[in-house]
């Protein structure tokens, strides 16, 4: 029953509010309305308020405005001759007709101001780079870790997510970024790569900064067993809080003290997990320990302890990857990606998504190895399914190698300025969402989609109960998704639909007649027959994700 309620409550208002349209619409342009139903069948309640029966019917999968004059050959009293809408000018039919629909795309802004400014989280992540990706444009235009994005184009960044939205839009495109660093404001003008992102509506293009909001801490791995750092103890996954009583709390600040060191002796305290097996599982508990290490000459013939960053490291591999068939193994360091070198495991993640399943080369070490070794690597696609009801099935590349990545945040801060925030947040998430199903959309009707995300009845029952498990925020954001599909599927062309008989409308605009009754009657049925084969194939769709 948990469900059944859910699903009421979820479509509901949304038919309330499209039949709300109509009935406003009719009485604007002065049209008779007999009756306003929520849900078909026999009246369960009903009441009579002016001219107008309101009823509640007992099935809930849509509802209705009976309109005086709008079906064909209805017999109209000489004294509501001139209330009937067929005796209405084309441009007041068109309004009462599209008032359904315009209202189910205008919903979308009241449920989002109201999630925004009440359901939404208090606080959010500020645009504080925790990581610059190398080879990026974040790292052309020389922004650093801790930097604050404050302004993009004159325009105030309020939060990560803003910024990160701003500059998906932005691919190649020349920026003008504002940041805050200790203390002052400097300008820098950043361009933003371009990526091709598979989505839910295909390929796009995005704008990529490559930065990151995590903040790695000074993990640290070893593969040298003739180095200091293992000599002295030090192994990979080993966590250092502080150098000569200085303390640490990034990699980056990490390698720019031992840097700062040179071949002097290097006093440090670190943090190793010890895993102990517990009633509920293992818990990892880290203890404390200190090293002194005298810098060796490197390779290169520079002074180094063997300490390198621990993002580099492969922590995990999972077993029959293709990590693990091109011979990765844990820890193992990965020195380069196609022969460039890198010291954050997000480049590695990066070329990835942009090589797809194409074969990638990587320059490996492993712990005692004195020369490194190539290895060549090809992502497969996974499949996997989510543990909701609907069993939604997803796809994703698979690597299958994982690095060590220990990390910490920036704490998240009130936000400025709520109303205005959830006024933006609104029209932003509704021109979005607004934006993606007219694409979606348009590729089904031209063929670039097939029928089988189509959903049915069946699939939005168990939505609704899904979502309503997941709490009244994804309730509420379900349902300003699902009024928006509902308000672009009754303007198909289609006739039946309000669509059709907007299209009726136009046919009479440009005929300047009215379509024949025969015709109505014979495209009407033609409408019934493609939503009675729609509906039969979303059906199907919903019982074959859901129990096959």
């Amino acid at each position: 029953m948990g469900n059944f309620w859910a699903f009421i409550l979820l479509i509901g208002p949304l038919i309330f509010i499209h039949e709300l349209g109509h009935l406003l619409a009719a009485k604007l342009v002065d049209v008779k309305a007999p009756r306003f139903s929520i849900g078909f069948g026999p009246p369960l309640l009903r009441f009579r308020m002016g001219e107008t029966e309101y009823c509640l019917a007992p099935i809930p999968l849509g509802g209705y405005v009976t309109l005086l004059g709008q079906a064909p050959g209805e017999r109209i009293a000489p004294g509501d001759a001139d209330r009937a809408l067929s005796a209405k000018p084309l441009w007041a039919r068109i309004f009462v007709l599209a008032a359904g629909p315009a209202a189910n795309l205008v919903l979308p802004l009241l449920i989002y101001f109201i999630y925004f400014l009440t359901l939404a989280p208090t606080s959010l992540p500020p645009a504080v780079i925790g990581t610059v990706v190398d080879g990026s444009a974040a790292e052309q235009a020389e922004l650093r870790q801790g930097d604050r994005i404050v302004a993009i184009d004159g325009e105030d960044v309020r939060s990560w997510n803003d910024m990160g939205k701003r500059i998906e839009l932005a691919p190649g495109q020349e920026l003008r970024v504002q940041i805050e660093r200790d203390g002052e404001r400097i300008d820098r003008v950043v361009t933003p790569s371009v990526e091709l992102e598979r989505g839910p509506l295909g390929v796009t293009q995005v704008g990529r900064l490559g930065v990151v909001r995590r903040f790695y801490a000074p993990q640290v791995g070893v593969i040298d067993e003739a180095s200091a750092a293992y000599v002295e103890g030090l192994r990979t996954g080993d966590v250092i809080t502080s150098i000569n009583g200085e303390p640490v709390r990034t990699i980056e600040e990490l390698q720019r003290m031992l840097e700062s060191t040179g071949d002097g002796l290097v006093r440090l305290t670190y943090l190793r997990a010890e895993p102990v097996a517990g009633p509920l599982g293992t818990y990892l508990f880290y203890e404390s320990a200190h090293a002194q290490l005298l810098p060796r000459k490197g390779p290169d013939g520079r002074p180094s302890t063997g300490l390198r960053p621990g993002n580099t490291f492969v922590r995990a591999v999972d077993p029959g990857s293709p990590a693990e068939r091109a011979g990765i193994r844990p820890g193992d360091q990965v020195l380069e990606v196609d022969g460039t070198p890198f010291s954050t495991w997000h480049y590695l993640i990066n070329v990835l998504g942009a090589r797809q399943q194409k074969p990638l080369v990587l320059t490996v070490q492993s712990l005692g190895e004195r020369r490194p070794k190539t290895v060549e690597v090809t992502q497969e696609i996974r499949t996997w399914e989510d543990n909701t009801a609907s069993k939604n099935e997803h796809k994703e590349l698979w690597f299958g190698a994982h690095s060590y990545e220990k990390w910490t945040l920036a704490p998240p801060e009130p936000i400025r300025g709520r109303f205005t925030y959830a006024v933006s947040s609104a029209v932003e998430e509704t021109g979005s969402n607004i934006s993606m199903i007219w694409t979606a959309l348009r590729q089904m009707l031209t063929f670039q989609r097939g029928l089988e995300d189509l959903s049915s009845v069946v699939g939005l029952y168990h939505a609704a109960g899904d979502a309503a498990d997941q709490g009244p925020s994804r309730f509420i954001t379900l349902m300003a998704l699902l009024t928006i599909n509902l308000g672009f599927v009754n303007l198909l062309p289609i006739p039946i639909l309000d669509g059709g008989h907007l299209l009726f409308f136009t046919i009479e605009a440009i005929r300047r007649r009215p379509m024949g009754q025969r015709a109505r009657e014979i495209s009407s049925a033609v409408g019934l027959v493609v939503i009675l084969l729609l509906l039969l194939i979303a059906t199907r769709n919903d019982i074959m994700r859901i129990w096959f």
